[in-house]
């Protein structure tokens, strides 16, 4: 069979992020693909940029630094490439200062323009793209099919389909929503801030990523009242050092991927791990004892004080922490995806907060200004927050570290729901379980093959489903940020074309 008789291949993409833009560049530049086409549902009006991504205030700052964030496999300095040509000076000056990290609607639009090369790019290669602008509701396998149902009744049928339906919104842990000064999602925060008194007393539930983005927002727009950022651990997240770019001899997949052949099941335990690292953060001169130091300091150290040692470190001595910081994207998955279940388990209960602080840092800047607002009298963080409750006039009462006091506004800047499955995804993902396809982990999203990304369900991988981003949290453990996506889009699309090709009996093409 010529390249030219074979059947179009049809790919359907549920839903049209970040996830999606890198997985269509990556098609758009594989050999062997022959003719198809793609077909991606996106309900909202964030196509291409995700809800991570959507226009919002310059105060929602990436927290990758430029150089890591290109969505382009094999062409790490695309990004900062398209920065450079757009005339915007993020990723240059000092590190440390405002405007280094830029505003994650810059990256939004960097993702509109790579997904509209890659658009033409698949066009050109016989592979036409069509956005439809509904729900899936449905799905199910119908021989070597998957068909999906949209909200409209509609059906649409394909050979591939890969679920990248993205991150969910907060939990409404308090059953606040539509009280008279609850906001249940703090983004877009340029819409929030504006229902905010500046003089307000203001809660933000949660002490993440987005917790930051609320709080530094909130300065931004000229907040002159009290801000408490209160949730049950008060585990900030940790000050992205200065990076370096070290030389990977020994915590390397490879490494990791050799150790688990030795053993009898496959698997490498916690101390092979560890041996790794400690072997590979001598070869940088830098002490073992500091990194698991780190570790260990949340819910030791007050959280501010941690944020203040850990921003006064920023140039330290002992690079271990940066170190981490380069190999953990790298090789986190692999060494995680390898460890045996016991000690996952183990990290899970004991470390989780810590790792994921770790793994997710704030820019220097905003820490910077957090300190600032702490030392001014206008913030504080704290622990143990274990009820909000409106109060009969205004307001609310909130207990949280020992104290009760009263807010004019919360805003809700939780983690997503445990399950990691947007609301609006539900019927669309509980079908794929109904039908077999697929099967929830306990710890978040779907079971997936850790090497493809297919869907694991009633004891197989399902070769026609795929699924990327937090969908595959609870396989994976590291989903965030654009390093990852990047590599489980290369791996989504390996997997694909490899199976194209073994189905039509043709080698790829060069």
């Amino acid at each position: 069979m010529s390249t030219s008789d074979r059947p179009p291949t049809r790919i359907g993409l549920v839903g049209g992020g970040a996830a999606a833009v890198c997985l269509l560049d990556r098609l758009s530049r594989t050999p062997g693909r022959g003719r198809g086409s793609i077909t991606v549902f996106e309900p909202s009006e964030n196509l291409w940029r995700g809800r991570a991504y959507q226009q919002d205030a310059d105060s929602v700052l990436a927290n990758i630094i430029p150089a890591e964030m290109s969505a382009r496999t094999g062409d790490p300095d695309d990004f900062l490439r398209w920065l450079r040509e757009s005339g915007l000076p993020y990723g240059e000056g000092d590190y440390a200062a405002e405007g280094y990290f830029p505003p994650r609607r810059v990256f939004g639009s960097y993702l509109e323009r790579t997904a509209e090369n890659a658009v033409g790019e698949l066009s050109l290669g016989g592979w036409p793209v069509q956005v439809v602008r509904d729900t899936v509701v449905g799905a199910r396998e119908a021989g070597d099919e998957v068909v999906l149902t949209g909200a409209d009744g509609r059906t649409h049928t394909f050979d591939y389909v890969i679920c990248a339906v993205g991150a969910g919104r907060p939990a409404d842990h308090y059953e606040l929503d539509g009280t008279p000064g609850y906001f249940g999602d703090p983004y877009p925060l340029r819409t929030t801030l504006t229902g905010i008194p500046a003089d307000a007393d203001v809660t933000v539930l949660g002490t993440g990523l987005a917790a930051v983005d609320a709080v530094v927002s909130l300065q931004a727009h000229g907040h002159r009242g009290r801000i408490t950022m209160a949730s049950r651990n008060g585990a900030l997240p940790a000050v992205r050092q200065r990076p370096v770019f070290p030389e990977i001899a020994h915590f390397t997949p490879a490494a990791l991927h050799a150790a688990a052949a030795r053993g009898d099941d496959g698997r490498i335990g916690l101390g092979d791990v560890l041996d790794l690292l400690v072997r590979e953060l001598a070869d940088h001169d830098a002490d073992p004892s500091v990194v698991l130091a780190e570790l260990f300091s949340l819910g030791v150290e007050a959280p501010l004080d941690r944020l203040r040692r850990q921003y006064d470190c920023i140039d330290g001595a002992d690079v271990g922490m940066r170190v981490m910081q380069h190999v953990v994207p790298e090789s986190g998955p692999d060494a995680w995806t390898l460890l045996r279940t016991e000690d996952q388990e183990f990290i899970r209960e004991t470390h989780y907060r810590a790792v994921m602080s770790l793994c997710c840092p704030m820019p220097p800047a905003n820490a910077r200004k957090l300190l600032d607002l702490h030392e001014a009298g206008r913030l504080r963080v704290l622990r143990g927050l274990w009820n909000v409750k409106p109060l009969a006039d205004s307001g609310f009462h909130v207990a949280a570290d020992g104290e009760e006091y009263r807010s004019d506004v919360v805003v809700n800047a939780v983690s997503a729901p445990s399950h990691r499955v947007p609301a609006q995804a539900r019927p669309f993902v509980d079908s794929l379980v109904e039908d077999g396809i697929g099967e929830y982990h306990p710890y978040g999203g779907l079971h997936i093959e850790p090497s493809t990304s297919r869907a694991v369900g009633a004891g197989r991988a399902h070769r026609r489903m795929h699924a990327i981003g937090d969908m595959g949290a609870g396989t994976l453990f590291f989903t965030s940020g654009m390093p990852s996506v990047l590599e489980r889009a290369d791996d989504i699309v390996r997997a694909v074309v490899e199976d194209i090709t073994a189905t039509t009996g043709l080698e790829p093409q060069a």
